[in-house]
């Protein structure tokens, strides 16, 4: 569910504490600041929200195709912070004996299934501009632990074409490779019941398995989103490390009031 710059595990480490530590800086209660920027910061959400996106999607290049399906799962507490867990589950498709990126070793295979579990908190920012924080592992054939920050934010929402921003990066602590994606949509189209995106992101590898100590990939993507469902879907194409390569995501969103 969003694909650029895999800047190095040290780089990812700085901005996920500095983001932590300027939202944890904001939850003082002795600021004067709080209470002006964020009011009734500490007040319980009554009645709080559960939410719950189901999403799936895959990927295809010459060198290698993956597909993924899981479940995410958020609560409210206020209405600044939630907390949340993530499932999902990877199939992972390698071509030309290649040797297994997860789990480093010799041996040669042709495919790899494994499951990934995360938690953490949700902070809503600013109205349009949320940040997720979380850690977790992952089971079967690949293990360890591993962290992620998520950021995303809407840019002039009251302009004609808004414009979505979003950011990503991970971190495996099995292969040492660390993973970062940003993505750029606009909003082409907003009627009642449809919103059609449109822009280009792409996404970096770097440190670990990568042999070349830095991969990257890019090209142009479209969304869409149909609002009497709460479902959509997004598609992307172009070039990068691994040849030219297409993917694709979908998603349905429910929720309850509790």
């Amino acid at each position: 569910m969003g694909w650029f710059a895999e800047i190095g595990s040290r780089a990812h480490f700085v901005v996920v504490f500095a983001l932590v530590a300027a939202v944890a800086g904001f939850a003082s209660p002795a600021s004067a600041q709080l209470a002006d920027l964020y009011p009734g910061f500490w007040q319980l959400e009554r009645p709080g929200n559960l939410d719950a996106t189901f999403f799936g999607g895959g990927f295809v290049s010459q060198d290698y195709g993956a597909t993924d399906e899981g479940i995410q799962l958020e609560q409210s507490f206020t209405q600044y912070i939630g907390v949340f867990g993530r499932a999902t589950a990877y199939q992972l498709f390698l071509n030309h004996g290649q040797t297994s990126p997860l789990n480093p070793s010799n041996k040669t295979t042709s495919g790899l299934n494994f499951g990934r579990f995360q938690g953490g908190l949700d902070f809503t920012i600013y109205p349009g501009t949320s940040l997720f924080v979380s850690g977790g592992g992952s089971a079967g054939d690949a293990g360890g632990t591993l962290v992620e920050g998520d950021f995303s934010s809407w840019l002039w929402p009251h302009s004609r074409h808004p414009l979505n921003f979003s950011f990503s990066s991970l971190h495996t602590f099995q292969n040492g490779v660390t993973s970062s994606a940003i993505d750029f949509q606009w909003a082409l189209k907003s009627t009642e019941k449809w919103l059609l995106m449109g822009g280009a992101g792409g996404a970096i590898f770097g440190g670990g398995t990568i042999p070349s100590g830095l991969d990257g990939q890019g090209g142009p993507d479209f969304g869409a989103y149909y609002r009497p469902w709460r479902a959509g879907f997004s598609v992307q194409a172009g070039y990068g490390a691994s040849g030219t390569y297409g993917q694709f995501s979908i998603y349905k969103q429910l929720d309850w009031t509790d």
